[in-house]
């Protein structure tokens, strides 16, 4: 057999080859993107579940069974995430109106709403009152 016969047929086989190798390539990249996104809904999950060890935060003019002691006043907050991941953009909007409240010395977050208006597509805003409360009792 000759070379050119020879790389004839190793051409043949790498033109072959080659759709796979780009569709395996394209798999694993997709895993790796599935992993890191399974991995930061854990964290945002994890920081959610923390803030709300720290602070109250209802949708009613006060915490049953406790007393504003004082009225911080208004707080807001916007998130963001890709399209189709609302619930995402929602998590991202409460860590940070927590975080801001906390900022604030509050207790609590109360009447904490939806806005509604001009947000843009992908975008959350929760708006609220940071309190300071009574001690419980």
């Amino acid at each position: 057999m000759s070379l050119d016969a020879i790389l004839g047929h190793i051409g043949s086989a790498i033109l072959v080859a080659i759709p796979f190798l780009l569709v395996y390539a394209l798999v694993i990249r997709e895993v790796r993107r599935r992993k890191d996104r399974q991995a930061a809904l854990a964290a945002i999950a994890a920081e959610l579940e923390a803030l709300r060890e720290q602070i109250a935060m209802v949708t009613t003019p006060g915490v049953p069974g406790r007393n504003t002691v004082t009225d911080l006043g208004p707080v807001t907050a916007e998130g963001s995430a890709g399209a189709g991941f609302l619930g995402v953009a929602e998590k991202r909007a409460m860590i940070l109106l927590m975080r801001r409240a906390l900022a604030l010395g509050a207790d609590a977050l109360v009447e904490v709403r939806h806005e509604r208006g001009a947000v843009r597509t992908g975008v959350v805003r929760l708006a609220g009152r940071a309190v300071k409360l009574s001690e419980k009792g």
